[in-house]
């Protein structure tokens, strides 16, 4: 039997926001329900309406940059799960991994998938088949989701020219991680004075430099380990000072230790 098994959060004040670009293991479906604000993913900026939808896939480096106003509905599923719901036809990941992460809904088809938001949202009954319509009620709203990227068509990022500043240090950076990387070495590659480099970095992607490279040294980390990589190389690889700074942060951004999580991963337990 599937399993609809699914993390489904409604975000309706400023009560959480995400204070740092971040990344995990889980899908992400996110709806926004206000006006205002960016969501930066995977070097691209959108912007934030209501009925912007966004499609996050599991270990992308992302953020919203919004005001206090904010509200959204965010749902995380393993991957797993959407292998499960996927067939050779409707293949969801294959969907995710293709260009583009964001459509925007029309009003009538906002407050439709808010509707299905909702009720995927109602407590959970032992009534009888009460398991098999959670089942159905959820792979209804994934085709609904997924439908939307197909027929409405994928949004392209947002290229302000604050943000086309930026653009290229932050793939500098992506192709760079593994090696020594400071703001005095990427300002000088830029021409740009290493103040004014964290200035507009920050205003641009509303996070710093230096979160920017210890979260991709993070994500490589995870890839290499996934490799059968051992864990002191991994951290010399990525450009850690010293294992225990690699182990120290690793933990910290993914709850876990890089040598569990490779453990998990090799023996199948994590995605």
């Amino acid at each position: 039997m599937i399993q609809a098994k699914y993390q489904l959060r409604l975000s309706r004040d400023d009560k959480w926001h995400m204070d740092r670009p971040h990344f995990h293991e889980d899908v992400e479906i996110l709806l926004s329900l206000s006006d205002g604000g960016d969501f930066f993913i995977e070097n691209e900026l959108y912007p934030l309406h209501c009925g912007t939808l966004l499609l996050v896939g599991e270990a992308t480096l992302h953020k919203s940059i919004a005001n206090d106003a904010y509200k959204r509905y965010v749902m995380h599923l393993p991957p797993s799960a959407l292998q499960s719901f996927s067939t050779q036809q409707t293949d969801f990941l294959a969907s995710i991994h293709q260009a583009g992460h964001c459509t925007r809904l029309d009003q009538g088809q906002t407050q439709e998938l808010v509707g299905l938001f909702e009720q995927l949202a109602a407590p959970e009954n032992s009534r009888f088949g009460s398991d098999i319509e959670r089942v159905i009620l959820l792979m209804r709203f994934l085709l609904q989701v997924f439908t939307s990227f197909e027929t409405i068509g994928r949004e392209k990022g947002m290229f302000s020219p604050e943000f086309a500043r930026v653009a290229p240090i932050l793939e500098y950076i992506q192709q760079h991680i593994t090696e020594p990387l400071t703001l005095d070495m990427i300002s000088s590659r830029f021409f740009i004075n290493k103040y004014h480099l964290c200035h507009i970095f920050k205003s641009a992607t509303g996070f710093s430099v230096i979160e920017y490279i210890i979260q991709c040294r993070v994500l490589k980390a995870r890839e290499l380990l996934r490799q059968g990589m051992r864990v002191q190389e991994v951290g010399e690889a990525v450009g850690f000072r010293n294992n225990e700074h690699f182990i120290r942060t690793f933990g910290t951004l993914t709850g876990t230790s890089p040598k569990r999580y490779a453990k998990e991963y090799l023996a199948g337990d994590r995605c």
